[in-house]
C-alpha cells in the first residue's frame, strides 16, 4: 500500500501510456476486415460435372465460390485466365481450403463439343485437378443464358465460336454475388484473387 502512495503519479503515467499504446494499436495496425458489397442473387442452375453428378448452386452453398464461364477450343482468354485460375487452386490447396471453405467452378459454353474427355484434356494441360474444381456441362441455349445472368456477356458466332466477357465472379457461401474480376487484366494475379476471395472466408 505503502508503494503505491509513493509511486501513484508515475503508476498513472504508465496506466495512461498503456491505454494509448492499446488505442494507437486498435486505430491504426488493426485494421477492419473489408467486407465485398452483395451485387445481386447469383442465378440458379443445375448441371453435370465430367463424372455425371449433378452440381446445383444450392448444392454448393456454404462455401466461397469462384466461377468462370469458358469454351475449351477458345483461341484467346479463356487458357490462360484457366491457367491462372489453376494457380489459385494451388494456393487454396496449400492453406488446405480447397474444397472445404473454397471451390471453383467452370461452365463451358460449348457442351456439345467439350465432352467430358475433352474437358479433361484441357484441365490437364492446364494444370487444373478435379478436388474442389467443378467442370460443368449443360444444355448450350440454357447455358449462355445463364451466363448473361450471371452478367457474363456472350454470342454464338456463326462458326460456332463464342465472343464472351472475359470474367471471374465471386459468389458468396449464400448463393450472392459479390465481385465480378476481368480475367484479362494483365496486371492481374493469383495471389488477388485469393486476396479478394479471402474477403468472405
Amino acid at each position: 500500500m505503502e508503494f503505491v502512495k509513493k509511486h501513484s503519479f508515475k503508476i498513472a503515467v504508465l496506466a495512461l501510456c498503456a491505454a494509448m499504446g492499446i488505442y494507437l494499436i486498435m486505430t491504426y495496425a488493426v485494421k477492419p476486415k473489408e467486407e465485398l458489397p452483395v451485387e445481386k442473387a447469383a442465378p440458379a442452375f443445375e448441371m453435370q460435372d465430367i463424372d455425371g453428378n449433378p452440381v446445383s448452386l444450392a448444392s454448393t452453398n456454404g462455401k466461397a465460390r469462384i466461377v468462370y464461364f469458358y469454351f475449351a477450343n477458345c483461341p484467346d482468354v479463356c487458357p490462360p485466365t484457366t491457367f491462372l485460375l489453376s494457380q489459385v487452386q494451388d494456393l487454396l490447396e496449400a492453406d488446405d481450403r480447397l474444397g472445404s471453405e473454397a471451390e471453383l467452378i467452370s461452365i463451358t459454353f460449348d457442351p456439345v463439343r467439350d465432352t467430358p474427355e475433352v474437358i479433361r484434356d484441357f484441365a490437364g494441360r492446364l494444370d487444373a485437378s478435379f478436388e474442389g474444381w467443378r467442370f460443368l456441362r449443360g444444355d448450350e441455349e440454357e447455358t449462355l443464358q445463364l451466363a448473361r445472368d450471371f452478367g457474363v456477356g456472350v454470342v454464338k458466332e456463326k462458326d460456332g465460336s463464342f465472343t464472351h466477357m472475359n470474367v471471374i465472379t465471386l459468389v458468396d457461401q449464400d448463393g450472392q454475388i459479390r465481385k465480378w474480376i476481368n480475367g484479362s487484366d494483365e496486371g492481374l494475379t493469383a495471389d488477388q484473387i485469393v486476396g479478394e476471395l479471402n474477403k468472405l472466408l
